[in-house]
């Protein structure tokens, strides 16, 4: 014979009736008042975790500012003087009125009314001259723009505006216009190339000439 089960005789017996319903009350007022509380602090803690992700994006996004505001802080230069020799050994030294070095690529150097001298333990040495330029450290390429002079020992100008000037290999080359004036006459053209340390001059584009008679 099957005995009955336990809540058969709770319904039989009405005191423990009584005390079951109570406990299911209870057990059913604790749920009830969990879940009020988690309605109320889930949005509040959404809300919390919003702010912070927002705050810690303007932190961030700060940060990066200032890094990049203190990080790239450029080092001064005044009269500046960089020695250096070619691939051939031949001495060069490139010279600045200000030079500045930034500190987020530090192999940049930009300069003001820079000046580079080959040959510059010879007596006349070769000369070029900007209002602004850049040197690069890793590459040794020379970039100068605005009022460019070259001056060869031979006594010869060319002016320009802008000029790049490899000088591992003393190459000085130009897509701007260039006019130049020497002892020889003038030529004008629209680009240029110096080679072999002035030795030989590639004009191209437009290039009109004359010649002084000897």
């Amino acid at each position: 014979m099957t005995a009955p089960a336990t809540h058969d005789f709770d319904m039989l017996d009405p005191a423990r009736w009584a005390e079951r319903r109570k406990r299911q009350l209870r057990a059913w007022k604790r749920r009830s008042q969990l879940i009020h509380r988690m309605r109320r602090i889930l949005p509040m803690t959404i809300a919390g975790v919003l702010v912070f992700l927002t705050g810690w994006v303007l932190v961030k996004g700060w940060l990066t500012r200032f890094g990049e505001a203190h990080g790239g802080a450029a080092i001064h230069m005044t009269n500046a003087h960089f020695y250096g020799r070619d691939g051939q050994g031949r001495a060069f030294v490139l010279g600045a009125a200000q030079a500045s070095r930034n500190n987020s690529d530090i192999q940049l150097i930009t300069l003001d009314l820079p000046l580079l001298e080959f040959n510059a333990d010879q007596i006349n040495p070769s000369r070029i001259t900007a209002r602004h330029g850049a040197y690069r450290e890793d590459t040794h390429f020379l970039s100068l723009w605005d009022r460019v002079v070259l001056v060869d020992g031979q006594g010869d100008t060319f002016n320009t505006d802008r000029a790049v000037v490899d000088t591992t290999h003393a190459v000085v080359t130009g897509w701007s216009k260039v006019r130049g004036v020497g002892p020889r006459g003038t030529i004008t053209a629209d680009s240029y190339g110096i080679y072999d340390r002035g030795q030989r001059i590639v004009f191209s584009g437009n290039v009109h000439s004359i010649i002084n008679p000897d």
